[in-house]
């Protein structure tokens, strides 16, 4: 890998809270070990964009090379996807998220939404996520699910390293207990939680030193006040942002860390506490449960005052609590790693292979999760209800087999929209999907409300003979036909007629697509055009079942199962994805970045043509002026000569 990149950051990079610090030891480590790596700091202002912030990322992304790595930390990105969006098919750009935007404290529920929706948008369209913790990486996959907003993005979690340290001293008998805080003052770090803990202690030998710069006037001015107000200006002092050599002879003097933040991406303060040896006392907020090990600290709830209070009066009032503490912190100092090993973990995180979303028969389940709510809207109920009404004359349990399950969509619509009882058995020959699938399925009705009973079994589909098609009453699939080849679908439609089984395929690609304006009308482009030859070309390519048949599967399916005499029924199920419907706007930048990928590998000459097609494309569907239509075909095939009876 070229060990290049470009870091592009909100506001001055030199800023000292934890994501640019973060951020800036990362850099450092990296360059140590020979990377040359480039740090943007952008005018404007962040999360909210203006007009600045606009101009000034928009500027940054152009002025970078074609296929540059760039590196975007999540608050200069989040909030202008647009912009993100015009430059993913010509640079390599990875998202840097320490925490989603729309958590921070104090927002209102549309501006939360906003924000949360607002960076989904962004993050969608890159193919590689650093998150900071894991706690961030599990945050990041709730909400695109709360919020019907899936990432196909690899996910890679880099912790922060931890700079080397001595162990601070021990509090010496009869001497005050020194409490540290470390954190800018802004609502969410809980300084005035903190403040209201301390004025009501019983203890009396302690002091707080609060270090963090002065980020939110109005809560600076607050905390000054509460402190005056419950009369501790000789014991809690705000020192404001200070450097390096001054914050490392604060830890020495220091005999514990207090973070009383009500939510933190990871919380690298606590890990530079306890590579001092210092305890902790925190909260449970955001990414501290995880952060904080065991037997190092103390934790409570976000905002309790009189839990905090209680955890600070049994620090100081039990010397062997503190012991134990210092102790459990000293042994978790031994398993911190340094900053080179997270820069280490951050260059394999930039090498990472994002998964294509048009790749032979090989599909990632985030591609699979982001199509699910589309393909379960464009699908042919009537064609189902006509399988069902044809089950129902059939031996019970209904068997049914699906071909090709992915992750389960196609057993997820069709069970409850049919009678049981009924046994699915699961094929694909990708064992992780298959786990998922299992997963999602175990606790399926049918549409009587029975559970369904369910297999599975990791195999290539590229042969029909495995034994338990033969007593299959209805083989299903989803989005298959257009990986198979001529000989398959001959096969397939012998393997049915011995077996007088019913075949129900749904959403076979035509072949056809197109992008409309904003009322859903069919926009004529030679360059769309050009491109959509070129995705058909790379669609008749061996996906390992043969010379596959693409757009043309369908309906090479329907004609097989007429001259067997089977009942062919069939309906139009294509996608309709409507411009400016920000819930579809990541399945089409997807789209667009998976037919620039097929048109790529099928004309390697014309790179530079495609990039600039996809880039425009990719550009009118973020700004709402371009929706699109992707052709779909369902098939019901069944044989009319007799009912199934199936086989033992």
């Amino acid at each position: 890998m070229n060990q290049r990149f470009s870091l592009i950051v909100a506001g001055d990079p030199g800023q000292r809270t934890g994501g640019y610090l973060y951020d800036a030891h990362i850099v450092s480590a990296l360059r140590a070990q020979g990377w040359v790596i480039e740090v943007i700091g952008l005018d404007g202002a962040f999360p909210d964009a203006d007009a600045a912030a606009n101009q000034a990322l928009a500027g940054a992304l152009a002025a970078q090379p074609d296929g540059a790595t760039v590196v975007i930390d999540g608050l200069a990105m989040g909030a202008l996807p647009e912009v993100v969006n015009r430059h993913v098919d010509r640079l390599a750009i990875t998202a840097l998220v320490h925490h989603p935007l729309g958590d921070e404290l104090g927002l209102d529920a549309d501006d939360q939404q906003r924000l949360h929706q607002s960076e989904l948008r962004a993050l969608a369209a890159v193919p590689r996520i650093i998150v900071t913790s894991h706690f961030t990486a599990r945050r990041l996959s709730a909400l695109a699910d709360e919020y019907s907003l899936p990432l196909v993005a690899a996910v890679s979690v880099v912790e922060p390293g931890v700079e080397q340290a001595p162990v601070s001293p021990a509090c010496a008998p009869g001497e005050p207990l020194n409490l540290l805080c470390v954190a800018t003052l802004t609502p969410r770090k809980g300084q005035d939680v903190l403040i209201e803990a301390l004025a009501g202690l019983k203890a009396s030998r302690w002091r707080c030193d609060c270090f963090g710069g002065a980020r939110d006037a109005e809560f600076t001015l607050r905390l000054q006040y509460l402190i005056e107000f419950h009369g501790l200006e000789r014991q809690a002092t705000l020192h404001g942002e200070c450097d390096s050599d001054t914050l490392e002879a604060a830890y020495h003097n220091a005999h514990a860390l207090v973070l009383p933040s009500w939510y933190e991406g990871y919380g690298m303060v606590v890990t530079e506490a306890l590579a001092h040896g210092l305890p902790v006392i925190t909260t449970t907020g955001g990414a501290l449960r995880d952060t904080l090990p065991a037997g190092a600290g103390l934790s409570v709830e976000p905002g309790d005052v009189e839990a905090l209070q209680s955890a600070i009066e049994r620090f100081c009032d039990d010397a062997d609590l503190r012991a134990s503490l210092r102790q459990g912190a000293i042994e978790a100092r031994q398993t911190l790693k340094d900053w080179p090993a997270a820069a280490e973990a951050f260059a394999h995180a930039l090498a990472a292979t994002p998964a294509p979303l048009v790749s032979g028969s090989e599909f990632p389940a985030s591609w699979l999760a982001l199509r699910e709510p589309v393909d379960h809207d464009s699908r042919s109920q009537r064609l189902v209800t006509l399988a069902n009404d044809w089950l129902s004359a059939c031996p019970t349990p209904h068997r049914l087999v699906d071909l090709g399950c992915g992750r389960g969509s196609n057993v997820h619509y069709l069970a409850p929209r049919l009678a049981g009882p009924q046994t699915w058995t699961l094929i694909d020959h990708d064992a992780t999907l298959l786990g998922d699938a299992r997963a999602r399925v175990m606790t399926l009705r049918d549409a009587n409300g029975q559970t369904i009973a369910a297999d599975t079994e990791t195999a290539s589909f590229a042969r029909l003979d495995t034994p338990v098609l033969n007593g299959a009453h209805l083989i299903t699939a989803s989005a298959l036909l257009d990986l198979v080849s001529k000989s398959w679908i001959d096969q397939l439609v012998a393997h049915c007629t011995a077996h007088r089984q019913g075949v129900l395929m749904a959403l076979s690609v035509t072949g056809d697509w197109w992008f409309t304006d904003r009322h859903q009308r069919p926009i004529a482009d030679d360059d769309d055009q050009w491109v959509l030859d070129l995705f058909r070309a790379h669609q008749q390519r061996d996906k390992g079942l043969g010379g596959a048949l693409g757009g043309r599967a369908h309906a090479t399916l329907a004609a097989a199962f007429k001259v067997v005499n089977y009942r062919v029924e069939e309906a139009d199920t294509p996608w309709q994805l409507s411009a400016g419907n920000p819930v579809h706007q990541p399945l089409m930048a997807s789209l667009i970045e998976g037919w620039a990928s097929a048109a790529n590998e099928h004309a390697p000459h014309a790179t530079g043509r495609i990039a600039d097609w996809a880039a425009q494309r990719r550009q009118a569907v973020a700004s709402g002026e371009l929706g699109i239509w992707v052709g779909h075909r369902d098939l019901l095939a069944l044989p009319q000569e007799a009912q199934p009876q199936g086989e033992a």
